[in-house]
């Protein structure tokens, strides 16, 4: 189940067991019935915990359209995004995240929800190799979230996200890179290497980027560039495999 956010609300396993057979005794008609606030939402967590989320979905919609003055109404609106993000909707879960932020913005939640879009997002990245629009739309929101709820755990988590999501950017560039380079057209390569380096010099992908300009700029024949690469790869990456593999080549190789 998602830990975006943990039902904060529980009521003993009787009102539970009483809240399912008020519902089950439902045949025809509405199936709620007689059913309070308190009762719905608890069999709403209950099922979510068991991850029957269709159930949870159901008593959700109807605890929001029943009972719009409960004063948790916040909080089962935060709960059914977590329950589509759980299930795997994570379009619809950012949609009700995006919801509650515009309806509850003061609510202590808020954090929970931007959150919930950050992960719903990311979630919907692609592999390196297809269009990155959502992974760009994801980094924007989880940029957000670490300014927003700056020193909160949500904005950690956010910030870790971001980072695991400018590693596929760098990918990307990287697979780019490398498609060129395996078809011999060089300059175009370089442009792509060059991307990884400036935009994510941290990632494993620059110093085999730069190795990637020295190995093209060898093939064109710039000897000089290709020199220049080859320094910075050893001087600002000197403990990665691209930089030993050059080093074994000698100076000036």
């Amino acid at each position: 189940m998602s830990n975006l956010i943990a039902p904060r609300f529980r009521l003993p396993a009787a009102a539970y067991v009483a809240a399912s057979i008020a519902l089950s005794a439902c045949g025809g008609g509405n199936r709620y019935e007689g059913v309070t606030p308190d009762e719905l939402f608890e069999v709403a967590a209950t099922e979510f915990e068991q991850e029957n989320h269709g159930n949870a979905i159901d008593a959700l919609d109807r605890l929001l359209v029943a009972h719009g003055d409960w004063d948790r109404i916040p909080d089962a609106r935060l709960m059914l995004g977590d329950v589509h993000f759980d299930r795997g909707d994570f379009l619809t879960a950012r949609a009700e995240y995006t919801r509650f932020i515009d309806r509850y913005a003061g609510n202590l939640g808020s954090a929970n929800a931007a959150l919930g879009i950050c992960k719903s997002l990311a979630s919907l990245t692609p592999r390196p190799q297809r269009d990155q629009g959502y992974t760009q739309e994801a980094m924007a929101s989880c940029r957000n979230v670490v300014i927003d709820f700056a020193g909160r755990e949500q904005a950690a988590e956010a910030a870790g996200i971001s980072n695991e999501l400018r590693y596929t950017l760098a990918e990307k560039e990287y697979i780019n890179a490398d498609f060129y380079f395996r078809r011999n057209m060089h300059d175009s390569a370089i442009k792509y290497y060059e991307f990884v380096i400036t935009l994510y010099p941290e990632s494993l992908f620059a110093p085999q980027a730069l190795l990637g300009i020295y190995l093209a700029n060898n093939a064109i024949g710039y000897e000089d560039l290709a020199e220049a690469a080859k320094q910075q790869l050893l001087l600002e990456y000197p403990d990665s495999e691209a930089a030993l593999s050059v080093a074994a080549d000698g100076p000036g190789s």
